[in-house]
């Protein structure tokens, strides 16, 4: 509840990312490393209509998160489980759960980035430049992975990652001044971080300025440090640990519903003119991001390979490694036999076995 607008902000007005396919390789990624914050993440996957994808990575013609998989939170065999897990509901770009992994795991992402960048971008195409989006709280801030994860990411200098700290001063033990009170703004410049502040976690502008900034910073990681209140909007949940790892319950729903001006008995609803709105923000947008950067790579490969006529080359993203229901994709340039086309060397082949972050 209390980072709502912050999501809302990333997804619709910034992230590169086309819900009708959630695969594409040049795709920003959002982590979700905050576990408090887990449905967050499961209630944008529905609003913004992300496709499912089954384990060989195929888009499937069913939404990745249903109202009814909303309704089963945290229920045994749920898409929405109490903390996301990868491959398990499309649009979770990485499990997460133990304090920091989320944002650790997100350094490695930002690494592979740039390492993918250096090896295959051309001169007249950026094959990849996708950014890396972590939403953190307090308890990743409190790990000593994190510690070592954002060192080394303000030692190489990773400007395609930013960190999103959910500050709201709340631990499931209670105030974090139980056992927190250190600068984080303070560490992070020590790192040689950008950090940038946030004071009040409803101003989508101000959110949405600090985001660009991030963007348009160079040679540095940027933490954005917003000033947040969890259970936002709940009469006796907000600002408690209460609201940080149980549900609200009946009678302060319906507090909360009324604060909003919602009808105390709706459930699960979906306001008229929600999914259209999203869809002619991110979904646009994202659309949009992909089929420029599909055309260009079409173009780039014709280009690229001279003795081959366009026609012969396809580009595979639906090849894995079979590990079980946890699969691995790698993306593959193939060569189609032709009358008129000449085999590619192995060596030429610059798209093989490439596992995206």
């Amino acid at each position: 509840m209390g980072m709502s607008p912050t999501v809302y902000c990333l997804w619709q007005r910034l992230l590169r990312f086309d819900p009708q396919d959630p695969i594409w390789m040049n795709r920003d990624r959002f982590v979700l490393s905050a576990g408090h914050a887990s449905t967050l993440l499961y209630t944008i996957l529905h609003l913004a209509r992300v496709k499912a994808v089954d384990p060989e990575y195929e888009i499937l013609g069913r939404p990745s998160v249903t109202l009814d998989d909303l309704k089963s939170f945290r229920q045994f065999g749920s898409r929405c489980a109490g903390h996301p897990e990868y491959r398990w509901t499309s649009g979770v770009e990485t499990t997460t759960g133990p304090l920091g992994q989320g944002v650790a795991t997100s350094v490695g992402m930002a690494i592979a980035e740039k390492w993918l960048a250096a090896r295959y971008n051309k001169p007249d195409f950026e094959l990849f430049g996708y950014r890396i989006y972590a939403l953190c709280g307090d308890g990743c801030m409190m790990e000593g992975i994190s510690s070592e994860a954002a060192s080394v990411a303000g030692h190489l200098k990773l400007d395609n990652l930013c960190w999103i700290y959910d500050n709201n001063h709340i631990t499931i033990e209670g105030k974090t001044d139980i056992a927190f009170t250190e600068d984080v703004a303070g560490r992070f410049l020590a790192y040689g971080w950008n950090v940038v502040r946030v004071g009040d976690a409803n101003d989508l502008d101000r959110i949405e300025n600090a985001l660009r900034n991030a963007a348009g910073t160079t040679g540095r990681p940027t933490i954005v440090i917003v000033d947040s209140h969890i259970g936002y909007g709940s009469p006796h949940r907000q600002d408690t640990s209460a609201a940080h790892g149980e549900p609200l319950g009946e009678d302060e729903i319906k507090l909360v519903k009324h604060a909003y001006g919602w009808p105390p008995d709706a459930k699960f609803l979906v306001p008229s003119g929600v999914y259209e709105h999203l869809q002619s923000g991110i979904g646009r947008r994202g659309r949009e991001a992909r089929e420029q950067w599909e055309k260009q790579f079409a173009e780039s490969t014709g280009s690229n390979f001279p003795s081959l006529p366009r026609s012969s080359i396809k580009f595979k993203s639906a090849s894995y490694r079979g590990t079980g229901r946890r699969t691995f994709p790698f993306f593959q340039l193939i060569a189609r036999e032709s009358p008129d086309a000449t085999p590619l060397p192995k060596s030429s082949m610059p798209l093989r076995r490439i596992f995206p972050g």
